[in-house]
């Protein structure tokens, strides 16, 4: 089993500017009943907010009544729980593989009997089992897992960065839509950069513009703006990484321009050619309609 796994650290450059034109790009899709929400009231979790841009949402493990801290992530996928906990909880393991900036790394699988999010419930959840304690230090708080859309698209969903809550139930479907694959649980948007379209994984772990150079033959068309830099993916791994200008990225007929973005030399992934993160083409969210299975980017 191989996860496909991303993630720049927190730690990771600087920010860049942005700038957009264009209209807003709305979708049109079908409402169906919420299976989640016919079974449980529309429920509001608040969130807390990393660096602007990382949410961290309370949830529950089985029978305990004792808050976990989770990271929000829709660019993971399957969802990863801390190995501390894997062994406070005496899970058993079994040997894996996992996708990191395009790079495989050896991990552990698990699976969580139980695993509660507001009116989301998970049984049986297949996870990843990783070292979480740089991300413990990195935020402050003890963190538990990594969750992504195999969990959050149990149910329709709203994520609000701005107000700082995760909403559940009958949300609604507006913004520009990214259609999500079933079997992966990964939302990937086709994006123009520089008028070359790519497979961009839609990111609320990173907020920034990243390309995995070895998917590419040739990257003269992208604008360098500085000599290799050093960067750290979120399982704390090194990597050489150069930093680009990307004045025209086009996504959902809607024009965007990023003055700082990153490629991360000889990393390959064959179901996407980078990250797009949320924040950082300015977006304050992501909502999740389940009748469509498509993930909105929010304006």
């Amino acid at each position: 089993m191989m996860a496909n796994r991303k993630i720049f650290s927190l730690l990771f450059l600087l920010i860049g500017g942005l700038a957009s034109t264009g209209p807003l790009f709305a979708a049109i899709c079908r409402i169906a009943p919420d299976p989640a929400g016919d079974a449980a009231p529309r429920q509001t979790l608040p969130l807390k907010m990393f660096h602007n841009y990382l949410p961290v949402v309370e949830g529950r493990m089985g029978n305990s009544s004792q808050p976990r801290n989770f990271i929000l992530d829709t660019g993971t996928s399957p969802s990863i729980i801390n190995v501390s906990l894997a062994n406070q909880l005496g899970l058993p393991t079994q040997s894996s593989a996992l996708a990191d900036i395009g790079q495989l790394i050896p991990t552990q699988t698990a699976t969580i009997p139980e695993l509660d999010l507001g009116p989301v419930r998970a049984l049986s959840l297949p996870v990843q089992v990783e070292n979480l304690s740089h991300l413990e230090v990195e935020l402050g708080i003890p963190v538990a897992g990594i969750l992504g859309l195999d969990v959050l698209s149990k149910s329709n969903f709203r994520m609000d960065f701005d107000k700082a809550v995760i909403e559940f139930g009958g949300v609604g479907p507006a913004g520009i839509p990214v259609q999500i694959d079933t079997l992966s649980a990964m939302a990937v948007a086709k994006v123009k950069i520089g008028g070359r379209t790519t497979r961009m994984l839609v990111d609320t772990g990173t907020d920034r513009v990243v390309l995995f150079g070895g998917n590419f033959a040739d990257v003269s068309w992208l604008a360098p703006r500085s000599t290799s830099q050093r960067g750290r993916s979120m399982m704390n791994r090194e990597m050489p990484v150069q930093v680009f200008s990307a004045p025209d990225i086009v996504l959902g007929e809607r024009h965007f321009s990023k003055e700082r973005a990153y490629l991360v030399p000889g990393s390959a992934d064959p179901a996407f050619d980078g990250l797009l993160g949320v924040r950082a083409l300015g977006f304050h969210g992501v909502s999740y309609e389940l009748s469509c299975g498509t993930l909105f980017l929010l304006s």
